[in-house]
């Protein structure tokens, strides 16, 4: 992924001569409720004037080949996540679950839709053999 336009932060301030300028912040490139509630603040202490909105504007990025290549889920190969198959599916993640996004080649996809339809793969047949820890005799 190559960056055209960096993440910037613009502000429009009513300066005490009553004047409205909007300028782009020079270190912060997001802002939340909180800093600009602690900058209205600040501005306002300063007598720099009034610190009337703020607004965040997104980098502009340009996605490269490489940024599209991925890998199959199930079997590890190597796909085009632009054409592949993909569904929502669910992770743990820092004590949480997320949504994200699993991709998918034919083949697996195939077989996903044969189990998801009921029919016994033999993938799925070896799944539910489990060995049997149940004693064959009770001790005394």
């Amino acid at each position: 992924m190559k960056t055209i336009a960096a993440r910037k932060a613009e502000v429009t301030v009513k300066r005490p001569d009553g004047k409205i300028e909007t300028i782009t912040h020079p270190k912060i490139d997001y802002f939340t409720p909180a800093i600009f509630d602690q900058m209205k603040k600040v501005m306002a202490d300063a007598g720099r004037g009034e610190v009337i909105s703020y607004r965040n504007i997104d980098a502009v990025v340009e996605m490269e080949e490489s940024d599209y290549q991925g890998r199959c889920e199930r079997c590890g190969t190597a796909i085009d996540t632009r054409k592949a198959y993909h569904q929502q599916e669910h992770m743990s993640f820092g004590g949480g679950t997320v949504k994200v996004a699993a991709y998918y080649c034919n083949h697996c996809r195939q077989l996903l839709t044969e189990i998801g339809r009921g029919e016994h793969t033999p993938m799925q047949e070896r799944a539910t053999e489990r060995p049997d820890n149940t004693p064959t005799h009770k001790e005394d």
